[in-house]
């Protein structure tokens, strides 16, 4: 599954950037994410409830966050599992200025296995996109509150 976009944050890109690496506002914004547990060094033990129709399910894994350029981007990665599949995931952020605010650009792809994968990329890309929106309102939200 792939999915890429970007969004405009009314904010420059410290604070867009310090948001984004925060484990607490990433696990309030980030939809489906009950806990980011820190592990050091850019790694989180990651646990997130989802639920998409009749699928009612906890995922356990891990994230990590490689490859930074302060300011402007990196990519995270992350490894999820749960009894109905498997997620292992890829992304790219990148920050740039945009007016008064920052432009966030995303790209990033995700194996699936199990009862994930039989439901279809297009029902998933959907709910990938839904969850998308719902996490840079959040975001925004977190923004204001700077």
């Amino acid at each position: 599954m792939h999915l890429e976009g970007s969004h405009v944050l009314d904010a420059d890109k410290s604070t867009v950037w310090n948001l984004l690496n925060d484990p607490d506002v990433l696990a309030r914004t980030t939809p489906g994410v009950k806990e980011l547990v820190p592990q050091g060094n850019d790694r989180y033990e990651a646990v997130l409830h989802i639920k998409l129709g009749p699928i009612n399910t906890e995922f356990h894994g891990n994230m990590a966050v490689v490859d930074k350029v302060e300011e402007e981007c990196f990519r995270l990665l992350i490894d999820v599992d749960a009894k109905i599949g498997i997620i292992a995931a890829e992304g790219k952020i990148q920050l740039k200025p945009n007016g008064q605010g920052t432009l966030v650009e995303f790209v990033g792809d995700a194996k699936l296995s199990g009862k994930l994968a039989a439901m279809g990329q297009r029902v998933l890309s959907a709910v990938a996109r839904m969850f998308t929106k719902q996490f840079f309102r959040a975001l925004e939200q977190e923004t204001k509150e700077n």
